[in-house]
C-alpha cells in the first residue's frame, strides 16, 4: 500500500505534471479555482477538472506592479504564475468573493488577461437571509451556463447527482483521514498529511477516492514513530510544509486542523435527496465557522475549543497569512475565547515567499518548551 501513499506525495510535488497528464488523457477542460468553497461538483458534472489555485513559492517579478503593497502572498503568487505561463493548461478561472484581495485580483485579471475566461462567484454576504438560498441557486445556474459555453457540456441534474455522490464520498474519506491523524498520530507524519491534502486539490476525485479507499486501512495499522508528547491543532488559511516540518522537528504533532486549505474544505455533506443545486446551496449556507463566511455568532473559538477537547490537543497555533484581513479580524475573538477555556495559543505570521525561518523556529521552540 505504500505505493499509493508515494503516488499521492509525488502528485502533490508535481501538480502541473499531473494536471497536464489528465488533460492529455481526457481531452477535457481545466477550471482554476481561487480559494475557497467553490462548488466543485458543478465543474465535475460538466466534465471538467476543478483545480484549486493556492499560490506557492515563486519569485515575484511582474505581479507587484499590478497589486497594492498589502495584498496577501497567495493572490500575489497566483497572479505571478499566470504571467509566467504556469497556468497555461487552465481553460477558465473562478473567482469567489472570499475576501477583498481575491475580488480585487479578479478586477486586475479582467484587465491584464482579458482573453482568459473567468467567472465571479459572488456569494451572499448574509447567509442567514431568507433569500440567500434562492440567490445562490440562481448563481449556480449562471455558473452552469458559463461552464457549458466553455466546455461544450452541460451539468444536468443526473450528472450533478453523480458528482455530489462522488464528492460526498471524498469528504467522508478525508474525514476518516483526519480521524486517523487524531487517534493514531504515530501512523502519519505531518508532511504526509499535507501531501495528501494538497493532492486532493487537483487530482480527479474518482482516481483520488479509489486509491485513498485502499490506503486508509493500511494507515490505521501503520506505526512509524513514537506516540507524540505535544499534540497541536493548527488554524488559519494554510500551513506551508516548512512550518509543519519545524513543528515536528521540535517534538510537536499536529492532530487536527481548522485550515482553509485543509479540514474546512471537507466539512458538511450535500443532501442527495433533494434538487441538486438547492442541495449545493444549502451546504454552502450551513458551512461551519470560517473567517471568510458570515458568522455573527463568532463560533470559531468555541469550535476550536471543542476540537482540542475531542482530539486531546494541548494547544492551538494560529498561522496568519500576512495581510489576510478576514483572519486578522477573527484572531482577537479566538484569543479571548481560548484564554477563557485555558487553552494555550500561539500566533505566528507567515508569507508564501518566506525564505528565512530562524525567528519563527525560535518562537515555536519557546512555545513547545512552555507546553512541555
Amino acid at each position: 500500500m505504500e505505493q499509493y501513499l508515494d503516488y499521492f506525495l509525488d502528485a502533490a510535488a508535481n501538480p502541473v505534471k499531473e494536471i497536464n497528464r489528465w488533460k492529455e488523457e481526457q481531452k477535457g477542460s481545466v477550471i482554476g479555482c481561487l480559494p475557497i468553497y467553490i462548488p466543485e461538483e458543478i465543474i465535475d458534472a460538466a466534465g471538467a477538472l476543478p483545480v484549486y489555485l493556492w499560490g506557492g513559492k515563486t519569485e515575484i517579478d511582474r505581479a507587484n506592479a499590478h497589486l497594492q503593497g498589502f495584498a496577501c502572498s497567495i493572490v500575489r503568487a497566483v497572479l505571478e504564475y499566470e504571467f509566467k505561463g504556469t497556468y497555461d493548461m487552465v481553460d477558465g478561472f473562478v473567482f469567489p468573493s472570499t475576501c477583498d484581495h481575491i475580488q480585487n485580483t479578479s478586477d486586475i485579471w479582467a484587465k491584464a488577461f482579458s482573453h482568459r475566461p473567468k467567472f465571479d462567484l459572488v456569494y451572499p454576504a448574509n447567509r442567514q437571509s431568507n433569500y440567500a438560498e434562492q440567490y445562490l441557486t440562481e448563481l449556480y445556474r449562471e455558473f452552469i451556463s458559463w461552464l457549458e459555453v466553455l466546455t461544450g457540456s452541460k451539468a444536468d441534474d443526473d450528472a450533478l447527482l453523480e458528482s455530489i455522490k462522488k464528492y460526498n464520498l471524498h469528504r467522508r474519506l478525508m474525514s476518516e483521514l483526519s480521524e486517523i491523524r487524531a487517534k493514531s498520530p504515530q501512523s502519519l507524519t505531518g508532511r504526509e498529511m499535507s501531501g495528501l491534502v494538497k493532492a486532493s486539490l487537483f487530482l480527479p476525485k474518482d482516481e483520488y477516492n479509489s486509491r485513498l479507499i485502499e490506503l486508509l486501512p493500511w494507515l490505521w495499522e501503520r506505526r512509524i514513530r513514537e506516540k507524540p508528547k505535544t499534540r497541536l491543532v493548527l488554524t488559519g488559511i494554510l500551513a506551508e510544509q516548512e512550518i509543519i516540518d519545524i513543528i515536528e522537528e521540535l517534538g510537536g504533532c499536529i492532530v487536527a486542523d481548522d485550515l482553509a486549505r485543509g479540514a474546512r474544505l471537507h466539512r458538511n455533506q450535500v443532501d442527495e435527496s433533494i434538487e441538486p443545486l438547492a442541495a449545493l446551496a444549502r451546504r454552502h449556507l450551513s458551512l461551519g465557522p470560517c473567517s471568510t463566511l458570515f458568522d455573527p455568532g463568532k463560533g470559531r473559538g468555541p469550535y476550536l475549543e471543542s476540537l482540542c477537547r475531542e482530539t486531546e490537543a494541548d494547544a492551538v497555533i494560529f498561522i496568519n497569512m500576512k495581510f489576510c484581513e478576514p483572519e486578522e479580524f477573527d484572531y482577537p475573538v479566538i484569543k479571548t475565547d481560548l484564554e477563557k477555556a485555558g487553552i494555550p495559543l500561539l500566533f505566528i505570521e507567515v508569507e508564501q515567499q518566506m525564505t528565512s525561518y530562524g525567528q519563527l523556529r525560535t518562537r515555536l521552540q519557546a512555545f513547545m518548551e512552555m507546553l512541555a
